[in-house]
């Protein structure tokens, strides 16, 4: 299997490398990711062309965003992956922060493409969770054939202080509604937004999931 591994955080991202020693097992990684963060990029890309670097046969990094990485070996490399994975990201990705996050911008370019493509995410925290599920978490999506060339996949895993995973869920996307508590400071505006107001979620939902300590699993379409 051929895999093309991408991620918003940039190439020297420490959850990157993890990422790429597990996807090894399944597969041929090719990595292109960029050189500097990228983070709530969305799908965004660079008019005009960028700069690369090749760091060795199977690494590349760009001066670009998420999607250029996706539109790079697409275009510039002539790949053709069997699976584009993004991530893994330093923070989560749910609800409406899908529709910002260019870890996940970069799946969905994935998905125009007709690539079959996942985004993982996990806590700023630590790592500890990550590494106990990231590979329980791909066996289940490969073994119950989850991947499609007509959706990505976005999964997020629990957060630190649960210890563990509970479970893997496949939910839907909750798009819940921030709560902002602004200060304006000279010409500096802090949006100050509280995060997930855990008291009223929808059930088996990607934000009731990250509540209660599940891996979530949803689907997007571009």
């Amino acid at each position: 299997m051929i895999i093309l591994l991408t991620n918003d955080d940039g190439i020297d991202s420490p959850k990157l490398q993890f990422t790429k020693e597990i996807l090894s097992h399944y597969g041929t990684v090719y990595t292109i990711a960029p050189k500097y963060e990228q983070s709530a990029k969305s799908m965004s890309l660079t008019i005009g062309g960028f700069d690369f670097e090749q760091l060795d046969e199977y690494t590349y990094t760009i001066l670009g965003t998420p999607v250029d990485c996706v539109n790079f070996a697409f275009a510039g490399l002539k790949l053709q992956p069997d699976l584009v994975v993004s991530g893994t990201n330093n923070g989560y990705n749910l609800g409406i922060d899908t529709r910002y996050s260019g870890t996940v911008g970069a799946t969905l370019q994935a998905q125009y493409f007709g690539w079959k493509s996942l985004a993982l995410s996990s806590d700023r925290k630590g790592d500890t969770i990550l590494h106990q599920e990231l590979k329980p978490t791909l066996d289940h999506i490969f073994s119950n054939g989850l991947l499609s060339r007509k959706y990505s996949l976005n999964v997020n895993f629990p957060r630190e202080k649960f210890g563990r995973s509970n479970g893997i869920l496949e939910t839907t996307i909750h798009y819940h509604t921030f709560h902002y508590n602004p200060t304006i400071e000279g010409t500096t505006f802090k949006p100050n937004r509280t995060y997930i107001h855990e008291g009223n979620l929808p059930e088996n939902t990607d934000t009731w999931a990250y509540a209660k300590g599940y891996t979530s699993i949803s689907k997007i379409t571009v």
